[in-house]
């Protein structure tokens, strides 16, 4: 499978050290079940989610697998009335990613992200590396200089 992916170019890029771990294409598709295959909690596997607030502003949220994006928290941390999940169309167009596997790192534009305050925890976590099937470990921290991330409580059960 090719690695070549916007989200390792940028780790590269920046001579960033991290792992990859690949499974199946075909293979599970939530992060729950991704982490499962893996023998790792999903608390540790973080999905990325891209909102908007239909007034042209976009906001990339990163949480843990297992957790729901709490989109009324999301959108006072960002400074808007509400927020809503990307529509199917809009997103590969404004992220170079399709769905499930969309990585914070190397998206076409750099979108205002905030990470569960969650990762800080873990001396590594689990991202997409840019596609389905390919699943980067690195520092979290690491996204606040790549992408200018903060963190922040934004998740619920």
């Amino acid at each position: 499978m090719d690695n070549n992916t916007s989200a390792i170019q940028v780790l590269n890029d920046n001579n960033i050290s991290y792992s990859i771990r690949e499974y199946p294409e075909n293979g599970p598709v939530a992060a729950v079940d991704v982490a499962a295959y893996f023998g790792d909690t999903a608390d540790r596997l973080f999905k990325t989610l891209v909102t908007t607030d239909h007034k042209g502003g976009y906001y990339v949220f990163c949480l843990p697998g297992e957790k729901r994006l709490d989109l009324k928290k999301a959108a006072a941390l960002v400074g808007v009335k509400n927020l809503q999940m990307l529509k199917p169309d809009t997103f590969q167009e404004l992220t170079g990613y399709v769905h499930g596997g969309c990585s914070p790192l190397g998206m076409k534009t750099l979108l205002p992200t905030i990470v569960d305050a969650s990762a800080l925890k873990w001396d590594s976590i689990f991202l997409s590396g840019g596609r389905i099937g390919l699943i980067i470990d690195i520092d979290p921290k690491i996204l606040t200089t790549l992408v200018d991330a903060k963190f922040e409580d934004i998740s619920k059960d």
